[in-house]
């Protein structure tokens, strides 16, 4: 007869739990859910070297899919470049990812791709070369939850109207161990955003767009 008793967790697993849950949560960011958008965004994250997605990529698919077929907005806008390393040649991110969303039922003409990205920054650059010019202003983000308060600072800059979704039941809080070490870099990576952005100016803003 199969054990049905509720698994333990040692005291070991629930201080590294408690320890990514109180670091990450002043990464993360939490907006309306219930605001529409002219685009959905799904930010790149690393694929295996065999070109399928990793929990963190097929995570972001799931959930920007999710969004569109609520209506939260009628496009969906892949970024990111990295390919599995060594295989330069392989599937982008962007492409892999994007793969699962037709997969999914995304309708080619709701589909927006950029395989030139290679960091953050450039994906908010890119993503405003793809949609700024459709006038597609205000975006949803969709990541894991510590990337989302630098995704949001970086995409506005870039002159979009950006929200974050929070994904609560994220392999970043069912993997707390991987997690703190993508909230370890994430605070680095912080550090270094804020000295880029106060080396340049942001793009211009509509009319009445706070930071």
């Amino acid at each position: 007869m199969p054990d049905s008793s509720p698994r333990r967790t040692s005291p070991r697993a629930r201080v590294v739990d408690l320890a990514a849950r109180v670091l990450g949560w002043p990464l993360a960011s939490v907006d309306d859910t219930r605001l529409t958008a002219d685009a959905i965004v799904i930010l790149g994250a690393p694929m295996r070297r065999d070109g399928t997605l990793s929990p963190q990529a097929d995570e972001r698919v799931r959930v920007g899919v999710d969004l569109f077929r609520a209506g939260l907005a009628a496009v969906i806008c892949v970024v990111g470049g990295h390919c599995p390393e060594p295989h330069d040649d392989a599937l982008a991110e962007a492409e892999g990812m994007a793969r699962l969303v037709r997969a999914l039922g995304v309708p080619e003409s709701a589909i927006r791709v950029d395989r030139l990205s290679n960091s953050t920054v450039t994906n908010a650059a890119r993503a405003a070369a793809i949609l700024l010019p459709e006038g597609r202003r205000r975006v949803w983000l969709v990541t894991q939850p510590f990337h989302l308060r630098r995704a949001r600072f970086l995409f506005r800059r870039a002159g979009f109207e950006a929200l974050g979704w929070h994904i609560d039941g994220s392999v970043q809080y069912r993997r707390p161990d991987l997690a703190l070490r993508w909230i370890a870099r994430e605070y680095a990576a912080w550090a270094l955003a804020l000295a880029r952005a106060a080396a340049a100016p942001p793009a211009k803003r509509a009319p009445g767009e706070r930071m």
